[in-house]
């Protein structure tokens, strides 16, 4: 498995998850960033998690190709750069939550974007389990024995090799 797959098996039904309740539960989590805007010491420790994310995912995963893994590289540099902002500008970010919660669409398309982030990266992380082919069937051990056991029995015997007397 590579780092492209492990990553998005994990951000992806993360992010779907986070999608579906900004979608269904709109209000309740404009409440919940309500709260969390007004609390400097909560921004500043949501800043040292995402600054660690991006820095853990860009240090495994710094992926700059005209493929699916870019988008894991571009989420990584996104989550460096929000971290570094949380840390640096708590005001700043406070003013924006604000603004984000004064607009109830800014949830649902939030949360459409998010789930539709989600969807892409599980698909792609899970593609392999999805679309592997199907493996023949193991033979039992008695068919391996009596497979083998054919197989030598139709061979033919090598003559030893006779020393010419000298």
């Amino acid at each position: 498995m590579t780092a492209s797959t492990f990553i998005a098996r994990i951000l992806g039904p993360t992010l779907v998850v986070i999608g579906i309740g900004l979608l269904l539960q709109a209000e309740s989590f404009g409440v919940v960033v309500g709260d969390f805007v007004e609390n400097g010491a909560l921004i500043y420790l949501s800043g040292l998690i995402a600054l660690s994310v991006g820095l853990v995912i860009l240090n495994v995963h710094h992926v700059w190709v005209w493929d699916w893994p870019v988008v894991i590289t571009i989420f990584g540099w996104l989550s460096l750069i929000g971290g570094i902002f949380r840390i640096l500008a708590t005001s700043l970010v406070q003013s924006v939550g604000e603004a984000f919660i004064a607009n109830p669409r800014w949830m649902i398309v939030g949360g459409a974007g998010t789930l539709v982030l989600g969807g892409f990266l599980t698909a792609m992380g899970y593609q392999e389990v999805w679309t592997e082919p199907k493996r023949p069937r193991r033979r039992s051990g008695a068919a391996k024995r009596a497979s083998s056991a054919s197989r030598t029995a139709k061979r033919p015997r090598r003559k030893a090799p006779t020393r010419a007397a000298s």
